[in-house]
Order: C-alpha cells, then sequence, then structure tokens
C-alpha cells in the first residue's frame, strides 16, 4: 500500500478517478490542483509533484476520452490564505497565490482544458473593523487581470469562469451572487473576459433559488458553466 501523500499514492488515485468515471460514462472531470497533486515543502516542488500527476491524468485522457471541462487553484485550504489569497493584506501571500494560479492555467492548458474556474473561498472578510473593503476589491481586480494578461500570452484559449458563493468559509465573500460578480467585473473593465459557474447551493446560501442566478447571468451572456 502507498503512502499517503507520496507521489505513488496521487498517480494511484487518479488512476482509481479515471477508471470510476468511466464506469459511470462521463464525458468531462474537473480538478482542483492540491485535489490531483498533494502540496509539498516548497512551490518549486509542490510544482514538480503536479507536472508529474498532470502527465498522468493526460495519458488517461487519451486511453479513456474523457476530457477536461476545467481546471482550478485551492486559494482557501492552506492557512496561508487564512486571510483570503488574492484580497490577502500580506503581499508574499497575494504573490504565492499569483504563482499558484498561474500554474493550475498551464496545466488546464495542458490537459486541453475547455474553461478556467476562479472561485474565491476566502476572498471576503470576517469583521469590517479591520477590512479596508476598497483596497481588497481593488488587488482582487488586479489578480484577475494578471490572470488575463498570462491567458493571453500563453494562448490559452479556455474560458475564465467565476464562481459565485456568499459565504463559507469567510463570514462575507466578495463574490457574493450571479449580480454582484458581474458588477464586479463591469466597474474593473474585466466583463468581457469572464464567464460564470453557477452552484446550485451558492445560490440558496445567498438567498435565492438555483434558476434566479442562472437566469440572471444568462440575461447577460454570461452562463458559462453549471456546477
Amino acid at each position: 500500500e502507498t503512502e499517503v501523500g507520496s507521489l505513488a499514492n496521487d498517480i494511484r488515485r487518479i488512476k482509481v478517478a479515471f477508471k470510476f468515471m468511466q464506469k459511470l460514462g462521463v464525458d468531462f472531470w474537473t480538478f482542483h490542483d492540491r485535489d490531483i497533486a498533494t502540496e509539498q515543502e516548497t512551490l518549486i516542488e509542490t510544482n514538480k509533484r503536479l507536472d508529474a500527476v498532470v502527465a498522468e491524468a493526460k495519458k488517461l485522457q487519451q486511453e479513456t476520452g474523457i476530457k477536461c471541462l476545467w481546471g482550478t487553484a485551492n486559494l482557501f485550504g492552506n492557512a496561508r490564505y487564512m486571510n483570503g489569497a488574492a484580497t490577502n493584506p500580506d503581499i508574499t501571500v497575494f504573490a504565492y497565490a499569483a504563482s499558484q494560479v498561474k500554474k493550475a492555467i498551464e496545466v488546464t492548458q495542458e490537459l486541453g482544458g475547455e474553461n478556467y474556474v476562479f472561485w474565491g473561498g476566502r476572498e471576503g472578510y470576517q469583521s469590517l473593523l479591520n477590512t479596508d473593503i476598497q483596497s481588497e476589491l481593488n488587488h482582487f481586480a488586479s489578480f484577475l487581470k494578471m490572470a488575463v494578461a498570462y491567458k493571453k500570452k500563453i494562448g490559452f484559449d479556455g474560458q475564465f469562469l467565476i464562481e459565485p458563493k456568499p459565504r463559507e468559509p469567510t463570514k462575507h465573500q466578495y463574490d457574493y451572487d450571479a449580480a454582484t460578480v458581474m458588477n464586479f467585473l463591469r466597474a474593473n473593465q474585466l466583463f468581457e473576459d469572464f464567464k460564470l459557474n453557477i452552484e446550485p447551493n451558492h445560490t440558496t446560501l445567498a438567498g435565492h433559488d438555483f434558476e434566479h442566478d442562472l437566469l440572471i447571468s444568462s440575461i447577460e451572456g454570461k452562463l458559462g458553466s453549471i456546477d
């Protein structure tokens, strides 16, 4: 039996995942970077691990015909992201998150991903007493603009998606619901670069029916995916 957290175990898990997906007859799969490749001590080591697992996933895609619908970066699980990633007041955390997203976009492109998802699980606040909202929103917009610029630089033709969610794990998230996200995109000249990935339970957390965010995003031509 392979050791938990080892490369051998990560490879074993991706093989089992594709075998299971084959049995289900699914046509697409999705991934978080840290779900498929265990995070290591340094970013360089982590990226090396991710490359190894992605190489195996690419081979399995070719063998099974299962395609990559989207990839994303886990910017909420590690303790460094306790106070956000793109909106974190610590520039070193912002930089680490940017590096992580850069790599996640690259491997999503390598796997032929049709989309790339941004989910800001910790892009928000716990208390207004110690939060500069405008500054954090500006940082968030800058982060996304850098991602758009890099997407164009490497020629990734997949669609960028943002997944709205009002809270959990933070008390309030900036990507609260479909209308909030679209207003943010408009205000920061990002409207043409993104569509939305709508998740049913997230809409109910925001006090809406699932159909609400589907309709709101569809009206604007921004419904990119349903999670």
